[in-house]
């Protein structure tokens, strides 16, 4: 029984709810031996329903062997919303550098790689929703993929490139899980900036929405220069703090390693024992 006076539990056929005690009836409930049935009776208040959306595109490969394959770039479009108990007057919480600039640098690739020779694998792109809600978007994607998961070859997640990470070199992107695939490395010999996240006690390879696609095996990455600044999950985070030069930069940057990844038969494999 726990401590407070909050019960979990759930009633046949209903999913798990809350029973709420006053004191008095917390305090009779905890005489009650072991073993003991006892009847409430109360209303339930039903569960609050919240939607959540993805939006994607896609762009066909032509390659008759390759254009079943598929590369899925990636960002979040949630942020954290309206909170009213915020302190200071601002309430709303914009997201600029979490995840605006992930979805502006998918967005970008899109135009760039559709504006050009049509790739030989298929691309898509998708902007996966409630990720700071705990990945919901993401989980639904990969239970109802547009195409056979064996197919999925790879997944680069763009997640707050806003701002440089004075952690690494100011041309730099780093990596989550660099050391858990042969992806980086391979990236980075096309000429991508990529280096080894330098906060690994930060665990952010779990901590965004490729981690959803790594645990069911697809190699899935996200790229980032996040420098643990201030205005993370704060109103702060606004596009005033963007520094735009970096954030072009480092979007250029990746345009030559992944116009090669989608019109290559290059196929990264887990190191062993990094799968998660």
């Amino acid at each position: 029984m726990p401590s407070s006076s909050t019960m979990s539990g759930s009633g046949e056929g209903s999913s798990p709810s809350f029973i709420i005690l006053d004191k008095a009836s917390a305090a009779e409930l905890r005489k009650a031996a072991d073993g003991t049935k006892i009847e409430l009776a109360g209303k339930m208040n039903e569960p609050e329903v919240k939607h959540t959306w993805n939006a994607a595109g896609m762009i066909k490969g032509t390659d008759p062997k390759l254009s079943s394959e598929v590369i899925l770039l990636s960002a979040h479009m949630d942020h954290l919303g309206v909170r009213e108990n915020a302190p200071g007057d601002d309430k709303i919480f914009n997201g600029a550098d979490d995840d605006a600039s992930g979805c502006a640098a998918v967005i970008e690739l899109a135009r760039i790689i559709a504006s050009g020779k049509r790739p030989k694998r298929t691309v898509y792109f998708v902007f996966f929703g409630s990720e700071e809600a705990g990945g919901y978007g993401a989980r639904y994607f990969v239970s109802n993929l547009p195409f056979p998961k064996d197919k999925l070859v790879a997944n680069l997640q763009f997640e707050m490139i806003g701002r440089p990470d004075d952690k690494v070199a100011a041309d730099q992107l780093w990596l989550t899980g660099y050391d858990r695939s042969n992806l980086g490395a391979e990236l980075a010999k096309q000429g991508a900036k990529l280096v080894n996240d330098p906060h690994p006690e930060q665990n952010f390879f779990q901590r965004s929405d490729n981690y959803t696609l790594a645990r069911e095996g697809v190699i899935a990455h996200t790229v980032s220069s996040y420098g643990l600044h201030t205005d993370y999950h704060h109103a702060s985070d606004e596009i005033k703090t963007i520094n735009f030069e970096h954030m072009t930069r480092s979007i250029n940057s990746m345009v030559a390693p992944i116009e090669w990844l989608i019109n290559s038969n290059f196929k990264p494999t887990w190191y062993e024992g990094k799968r998660p």
